[in-house]
């Protein structure tokens, strides 16, 4: 009978004493799945408003790992290859904790080191659990459920329907808009309307979707009962919907990548009917994707119920119908297929044949639908999107950008690396040009950054190790044991393979499959029985379970306290908003700061409120305890460009100039690109410079520090001409008004008074009031000044003097004040 490679379980027993405690575990892994889904895939944004739900899903795996090395040290059958890798994978973490020492953020370094306990916990216990066969399959069916839930929740925002399950989920701390919608799970963008479901980013959800289109694909095939192919079957239609609807390049581009490798190994019949099913959904796909499209952009701007159900019965009516056609296919043509390619498939070269030919079939469909007239009947955006595709767009030159920054940050953190967030905290000291980007869009590059050539070699040899001894024991395997870890290999190298391009390991819940799949993967190895070992299995699991046991316990308490600070934090939050009692603002914040005294949010926060009190009173103890916290804090987090900023504005009460410009000055390199820090920057030296008690050396130090600022920005411009003309510069980086003040200030009071004259006339505005800013006067000021070099130059601009003393009468004595300055 054709079975398609299905490996069949024994249900009798499914509940005995053995697989109890397996079924345990599903049951945590299971929940904890479902719930950091909804909590955007616990995204690792290194903001204070995602960490809270990364600790809870920490001190939940916590949980599950001291569940799982019960099960473990009671039901664990050792063999040397799943040992040795045991042992291997918490120097992961390890290498994390390294890193600390030379952590260019603490607090981001230890949120990476927890998270990646999260991904060696579930490493381990996928080990666990897909030992038991039983377990096995509820695992497999834990993992797709998850996914089509995922799938058919995207389709629910598409289609305007969130209120309808809010009720259902909302009961996990899940957050949704005022108007009822999950937030940004449909993102209207410059490139039109994007689908992210549960995350928030579209090229994520891409490659999530790529991994179970893949798993749906195999699970198909695998299935014995007609209604789980047909499940899987009609799921392939949303699938391939939801990945056109994301709008991602690097999706569409490595869809086919990593379809040519799955297919490599799958002999030729399976080969075959893969790409009879993918061939049916994708026709259906086109065939809908026009009206899927449209409907969703109306429904975003405008909702209605018809066109809701419209939608809704569209995509049910193709999935089901290009569902049964897939089933048709496995009962008819599969069987064929197998029996017709049964000679090919002995042949060593006949799993290389079908793949090479499918590449250049979809090359070819490539062209047709980016070069010829093809691709009108697609949607205008996703045609856009297709057209773009090539070397010389911004997506494309950005990211060689990245890139090449990230070799420059570890060319100076090479051993152990800039720490957990490295790149987060570290990016605008080495970025070419004014993009703004937390995240290096390349997870392997960014791995090496935060834990140098140490950490990576470790993660290079847990990776290599796992992929080679899996695709040798996978060759040498039969059907039935080849298909029994398969999806898991399809999981972690879908994911990892799109990770080349972009930051899904970000996201904690994508991190976590990966481990799992590296977790089954492990379990298919080909077993060594243990022999001539000087300690005897029980031993060795005795050790491991009480050394990992202690690291979970230590975790644990760890994640609760920092889950009572996120709180606390959080309830001072709310407090602000009702009330000003400082004593009753402060009290949850200083238990917040008792746990983590050095978190910049904490801090800020605490000296905010701290500076506001000695505004009030001038009592001389907050401004000191202000003062020393930030300090402390800066020595953790001295690229923490906000406490640079909150340590400024501290200053700022007490005129302290001197000590501003000395920050402005002395971390300047930091941030090379940043406009605003060279206009305050520029602004405290112009200060300072003008100020009448300051001597002659210390003035010309301060227009020095101007000038030199000025030739900066001026280079930095030249630069950005120089950009690839496909490749935006980013952030604004120019001569702005403050700039063109500051500096022809600056030349003013050196004597270079047509220098001065020049660069501020070629920046005045036409509006002498800033729309966005209504206490902005620098438009003004840089008329005044402008108007004094005019004056100190012998010359007219009657204009001008008339518009200044129509906004003010009072300028003209100004502008003889500025002009008759003794220069220094």
């Amino acid at each position: 009978m054709y079975t398609y490679g299905y490996t069949s379980t024994n249900k009798s027993n499914s509940l005995n004493s053995e697989n109890r405690p397996h079924y345990l575990l599903l049951a945590f892994v299971g929940l904890f799945l479902m719930w950091s889904t909804f909590h955007v895939a616990l995204f690792n944004g290194h903001t204070v408003n995602f960490e809270s739900p990364i600790y809870t899903a920490t001190l939940f795996a916590a949980v599950i790992a001291l569940v799982s090395m019960g099960v473990f040290f009671k039901h664990f059958k050792l063999d040397q290859k799943s040992t040795l890798l045991l042992w291997y994978a918490p120097l992961l973490p390890i290498s994390y904790a390294i890193s600390l020492w030379n952590a260019a953020s603490s607090s981001y370094a230890v949120n990476m080191l927890l998270i990646t306990f999260i991904f060696i916990t579930f490493y381990i216990t996928t080990i666990i659990i897909t030992q038991n066969g039983n377990a096995r399959s509820k695992l497999t069916t834990l993992l797709i459920s998850n996914a089509y839930v995922i799938v058919w929740f995207g389709f629910i925002n598409w289609f305007g329907n969130s209120n309808l399950v809010k009720p259902l989920i909302s009961w996990m701390g899940i957050y949704f808009e005022e108007s009822g919608r999950y937030k940004d799970a449909v993102m209207f963008t410059n490139d039109g309307l994007r689908l992210t479901s549960v995350f928030q980013y579209a090229n994520t959800y891409a490659a999530y979707l790529m991994a179970f289109l893949f798993v749906a694909l195999f699970l198909l095939g695998r299935s014995t009962k007609w209604w789980g192919k047909l499940t899987h079957a009609s799921m392939l239609v949303p699938i391939l919907l939801s990945i056109m609807l994301t709008l991602s390049r690097g999706g569409l581009v490595m869809l086919p990548v990593v379809f040519f490798i799955l297919l490599l190994f799958l002999k030729p019949y399976r080969q075959l009917t893969w790409i009879i099913h993918l061939t049916i959904s994708g026709i259906a796909t086109l065939l809908v994707l026009n009206p899927i499209t449209s409907i969703g952009t109306e429904l975003y701007e405008n909702f209605t119920i018809g066109t809701s159900l419209k939608g809704w019965g569209i995509l049910l009516v193709i999935s089901l119908l290009s569902g049964v056609l897939s089933l048709c296919t496995e009962k008819w043509i599969t069987p064929w297929l197998q029996e017709k390619f049964s000679s090919l498939s002995s042949k060593k070269i006949a799993n290389f044949i079908i793949p090479l030919g499918s590449a250049i079939a979809g090359l070819i469909l490539f062209v047709i639908f980016v070069g010829t007239s093809a691709k009108n009947i697609l949607p205008e955006d996703i045609r856009n999107r297709l057209e773009s595709i090539n070397f010389t767009q911004n997506s494309v030159l950005e990211r060689g950008t990245f890139y090449t920054d990230a070799l420059k940050v570890i060319s100076d953190y090479p051993i152990i690396g800039a720490g957990g967030g490295g790149w987060a905290a570290l990016y605008e000291q080495y970025q070419n040009n004014p993009y703004v980007s937390r995240q290096a869009h390349n997870f392997f590059l960014q791995y090496i950054i935060e834990t140098g050539i140490l950490g990576f070699a470790f993660l290079s040899i847990f990776l290599v190790y796992i992929l080679y001894h899996y695709i040798r024991s996978y060759i040498r395997a039969d059907d039935e044991k080849r298909d029994e870890h398969f999806i898991y290999f399809i999981i972690a190298l879908s994911i990892l393979v799109h990770s080349i391009l972009d930051f899904n390991m970000s996201y904690v819940y994508i991190g976590i499959l990966v481990f799992i799949g590296l977790g089954g993967m492990t379990t298919a190895i080909e077993k060594d029985p243990i022999a001539n070992q000087k300690r005897k299995p029980k031993s060795i699991k005795l050790a491991y379970t009480a050394i990992f046991s202690l690291a979970s316990v230590v975790v644990l308490i760890t994640s609760f306290t920092f889950i009572s600070a996120a709180k606390a934090y959080d309830k001072t939050i709310e407090i602000l908003g009702t009330t000003n009692n400082y004593n009753e603002i402060i009290e949850p914040l200083d238990k917040a700061l008792s746990i983590r005294p050095t978190h910049p949010n904490y801090v800020m926060l605490k000296s905010d409120l701290q500076a506001q009190i000695y505004v009030q009173t001038q009592d001389e103890e907050y401004f000191t305890e202000s003062e020393k916290a930030i300090k402390d804090a800066l020595k953790v987090e001295p690229y923490n460009k906000s406490l640079w900023m909150s340590l400024n504005s501290l200053y700022s009460h007490k005129n302290m100039h001197v000590d501003i410009y000395k920050v402005y000055d002395e971390n300047k390199y930091r941030y090379p690109w940043d406009i605003e820090w060279y206009e305050q920057y520029m602004h405290i030296a112009s200060l300072l410079a003008i100020n009448p008690s300051v001597d002659k050396a210390a003035t010309d130090k301060y227009i020095a520090s101007t000038l030199e600022s000025l030739e900066h920005i001026h280079k930095g411009i030249e630069h950005l001409k120089t950009l690839p003309e496909g490749q935006l510069q980013g952030r604004k980086f120019e001569i702005t008004p403050k700039v063109a003040l500051h500096a022809g200030q600056a030349y003013y009071m050196s004597g270079k008074t047509q220098e001065a004259h020049d660069l501020m006339k070629a920046h005045i505005q036409e509006n002498l009031t800033n729309p966005e800013n209504p206490n902005d006067k620098t438009n003004q000021e840089l008329m005044r000044w402008y108007l004094a070099s005019v004056q100190k130059l012998g010359l007219k601009d009657d204009a001008s003097l008339a518009k200044l003393l129509a906004f003010d009468q009072t300028e003209n004595e100004k502008i003889t004040s500025i002009a008759n300055m003794k220069l220094k």
